[in-house]
């Protein structure tokens, strides 16, 4: 099971904690985020995200049997995540203030920063996502030459301390400014969209840009996913997902009962966020990469091509489009 399953779960409870904040402000609205550092290697094993919603929240995932204690601003432990579950210290006010973005949370009688601890499993399964206060980003300040020069930048440091079967690590990143880039990325295709006679693949710009494949022809067409091993089969008889991609013989799953399939395809995006800074001072449409889609059409390889073009904002308002 991937991470981002994982962590789909954990999303949809945090949908869930956000009731006290509903009226807030999320910093998905403004340009300071909260951003997560590679993980240090005694946290080897152990997957972490910083996702945003209405404040970032620290999304963890420990499918070991060596446990990861997450510990508060003064040393104490609130969280313990290991493959047995999740137990929170319910006489911590940690634990309270970690599900809910709003401040000022009122605490329960009993609990106190030195009261005794009081664990309880809170989840089977070895992840947690929780609003740490230490990623709060509405009081980090963004100094006024930077506003004025409109890129971005590390701003200030957070830190939370973690002990994993006591060894002292952490989880570590950044509070970084990233205004809107002046301008947008533009994917499109470079080769024939018609691969063979029957075989067409179309492309939908976006974010992450759209793929459509539609086969009438007799021969199935097979795209390989990021590591060359068959992804998807379209065509005859359906669509077709690989549900054993690690396995030496792909096992097929029909998730379509006609021969097209479209896709999201982040091989077709640009993999950052701003483009460089030659390309922004140039001022002028430009290619910043390349992209290949390997297709094969029965036994035949066919490589679908394209292109991301930087387009500055003015040239968008140009042409009548938004960003």
């Amino acid at each position: 099971m991937t991470v981002r399953f994982r962590f789909a779960g954990l999303l949809a409870l945090a949908g869930l904690l956000l009731a006290g904040a509903a009226g807030a402000h999320g910093p998905e609205a403004k340009a300071v985020k909260a951003r997560l550092d590679p993980l240090p290697a005694a946290l080897a094993g152990v997957e972490a995200q910083v996702q945003t919603t209405v404040a970032p929240q620290l999304v963890v995932a420990n499918d070991s049997d060596r446990t990861l204690a997450i510990l508060d601003g003064e040393g104490r432990a609130f969280l313990r995540i290991d493959r047995g579950g999740v137990l929170a210290d319910l006489a911590s006010p940690a634990w309270y203030r970690s599900q809910t973005a709003a401040r000022g949370v009122p605490l329960p009688d009993g609990v106190a920063q030195d009261a005794a601890p009081r664990w309880a499993r809170v989840s089977d399964r070895p992840h947690w996502g929780w609003f740490d206060p230490r990623l709060r980003t509405d009081e980090v300040a963004v100094p006024h030459e930077l506003e004025h020069a409109g890129r971005p930048a590390r701003l200030a440091e957070w830190r939370v301390p973690v002990r994993r079967d006591g060894e002292a690590a952490a989880l570590a990143g950044a509070f970084r400014y990233e205004p809107l880039p002046p301008g947008r990325f533009l994917s499109r295709l470079t080769s024939d969209p018609a691969l063979t006679e029957g075989v067409t693949v179309t492309l939908a710009p976006g974010t992450v840009p759209a793929l459509h494949l539609h086969n009438q022809g007799e021969k199935p067409v097979t795209v390989a996913d990021a590591r060359g091993r068959p992804w998807l089969r379209v065509g005859p008889g359906g669509s077709f997902l690989n549900a054993a991609p690690e396995a030496a013989e792909a096992k097929w799953v029909k998730v379509a009962g006609g021969p097209r399939y479209t896709w999201t395809e982040p091989r077709a995006a640009y993999g950052e966020r701003w483009p460089s800074a030659a390309v922004l001072d140039a001022g002028e449409r430009a290619r910043v990469s390349t992209w290949t889609l390997p297709v094969t059409v029965g036994d035949m390889p066919v490589a679908v091509t394209g292109e991301v073009l930087w387009v500055p904002g003015e040239r968008v308002a140009d042409s009548g489009h938004h960003h």
